[in-house]
């Protein structure tokens, strides 16, 4: 389960996440009722008497989607990061076709459309052999 579905998933219930260093913590109305370790696979927690405030049918659907998320390998619980690849001699960015043939084609844009996408992971840099380009990272906000 990646991070963001787990975050969504939490908050759909009606609780609150927040990161600390090592935990993702679960809040109900601002009190931690639980935590999932954001470095070691399989360690959850609830809190004993703050589990207890919420209803039966949302502790189970909270314990759930936290053993779940504590049993993703850390690595595959985020996005892999994206890239723009631009030209070192034009500038122009590269974009990939999705609809016919996956061809190639450069242009001064790096905004995606419903024919050409415009971001790429790092295995697919590698695959096509892109890595002399240009890589900038794709914010998060623009994922």
């Amino acid at each position: 389960m990646k991070t963001k579905e787990f975050k969504q998933s939490i908050e759909r219930l009606g609780f609150t996440v927040r990161n600390s260093n090592s935990f993702r913590n679960i809040y109900y109305r601002g009190i931690e009722i639980g935590y999932v370790s954001r470095k070691i696979i399989g360690t959850m927690a609830t809190i004993g008497c703050a589990i207890e405030l919420i209803s039966e049918r949302d502790k189970d659907d909270l314990l759930r989607l936290m053993y779940q998320y504590s049993l993703t390998p850390i690595a595959e619980r985020e996005e892999p990061k994206l890239y723009y690849l631009k030209c070192p001699i034009t500038k122009m960015y590269l974009n990939q076709e999705t609809q016919d043939d996956d061809s190639f084609l450069w242009t001064t844009s790096k905004r995606e459309t419903s024919d050409y996408r415009t971001k790429f992971t790092r295995a697919e840099i590698e695959a096509y052999d892109l890595e002399h380009l240009i890589e900038e990272e794709v914010p998060n906000n623009e994922r």
